[in-house]
């Protein structure tokens, strides 16, 4: 491999960051509402450790970090019987109402696409069962949000400090009140509270909703910076990242070329295999991994379109039929990229699994070489296609 590669790797890894579209997610809530807490729990990442942020306006702070597809703005928050309380309101509507007028009148710096750059894609209002209670200026802030079409949704934090009836009395107010979807969490490292809130936590459906009241364009970048998640990100592989590349390489072999001109694949599959890490997390976790995955599609591709074809295994899938002799058509070029991206997407899937959420210390090499790629791809050609 040349010395430059890695190097070309990380710019690869920086392109496929630069082409995902982040939403941004405003996080509202009074002090000690817990917001950091659900921040950090879905993302992996606590407010205060994404850096100082960037103030927008008064009130109001940008997070957002190169690596991470979301931005995230953090309101203020407010205590109850404090002069806070009354600018708290006005500020978020005035910075809304500013946001709007911004994208009405794109600047010369903002041009590609004003009106997702200018624009809140969702709420999550915060609301904390240590205080008991839904106050006046939640519902106020709550039915304001709404009168600006925004998707809002209502996050009840810390419900390890209610009982079943104070839940209830809180879910009742946030049903009748606010009349949004509400979902309730606790970020508590307890393993016995834990166990005994495991059928009232609604984490999930919280990541659900936000992924549903997304644009299509933008889910892939809050999917990918979600804090495991895994199932969803090989849903998003499979049927939005690897179909992306299959059609470049359906591209390259329009005109069929020589089986020894194939290596023009290879550059494809590389940017597919880095983007395929990167969704699942596997770039933050290991430098030098990005090298390792780019080096096996370098060394390993040629071989396995080679033996590919002595195998015939195209004939196994519909409407491609056997392929002939040396040449590489659409066909061949977009087939054989989707299995390898099967491949690499369940290598990486299996990664993630064992890092993640086992918590295990893994030999990348294991994982990432030839022989597993080949018996991979393999079961795609025979059953996994459609999976």
């Amino acid at each position: 491999m040349k010395d430059d590669q890695p190097d070309d790797f990380e710019k690869t890894l920086g392109e496929i960051s630069a082409s995902i579209k982040k939403p941004n997610i405003l996080i509202c809530g009074a002090t000690g509402a817990g917001k950091s807490s659900v921040v950090n729990y879905v993302f992996g990442v606590a407010l205060a450790r994404i850096g100082h942020g960037i103030p927008v306006t008064q009130g109001i702070t940008k997070y957002q970090q190169e690596n991470t597809g979301v931005v995230l703005f953090d309101t203020e928050g407010y205590e109850v019987g404090t002069e806070k309380i009354s600018q708290y309101k006005a500020n978020v509507e005035r910075w809304i109402n500013e946001l709007r007028d911004a994208a009405a009148k794109p600047s010369k710096e903002n041009q590609t696409d004003p009106i997702l750059s200018h624009q809140i894609h969702e709420v999550w209002y915060c609301i904390s069962g240590g205080n008991k209670r839904v106050t006046d200026m939640d519902v106020d802030v709550i039915q304001m949000l709404r009168a600006k079409k925004l998707p809002v949704a209502v996050v009840l934090t810390q419900i390890d400090n209610l009982d079943a009836e104070e839940l209830e009395a809180m879910e009742a107010a946030i049903r009748n009140h606010c009349q949004v979807e509400f979902f309730r969490t606790s970020a508590t490292d307890d393993p016995a509270v834990k166990a005994a809130l495991q059928d009232y936590l609604q984490w999930e459906e919280l990541i659900g909703w936000a992924i549903d009241h997304l644009d299509e364009s933008l889910r892939e970048g809050f999917i990918s910076a979600l804090k495991g998640n895994l199932d969803a990100k090989k849903k998003l592989i499979n049927h939005k990242i690897i179909p992306l590349y299959t059609s470049a390489a359906a591209g390259v072999a329009l005109t069929p070329i020589p089986f020894s001109d194939a290596a023009l694949l290879v550059p494809i599959q590389i940017k597919m295999s880095l983007h395929i890490m990167k969704t699942y997390g596997l770039d933050q976790k290991l430098r030098n991994l990005s090298s390792l995955v780019g080096s096996v599609v370098v060394s390993e591709s040629g071989r396995l379109l080679a033996q590919t074809l002595s195998a015939n295994l195209f004939k196994l899938i519909p409407g491609v039929g056997t392929a002939i002799g040396t040449t590489v058509n659409t066909a061949v070029a977009s087939s054989f990229t989707a299995a390898m991206g099967y491949a690499i997407s369940e290598i990486c899937f299996r990664c993630a699994t064992a890092v993640f959420e086992e918590g295990k210390e893994i030999e990348w090499a294991d994982y990432f070489n030839g022989e597993n790629i080949a018996k991979l791809m393999t079961e795609w050609f025979k059953v996994g296609r459609h999976g």
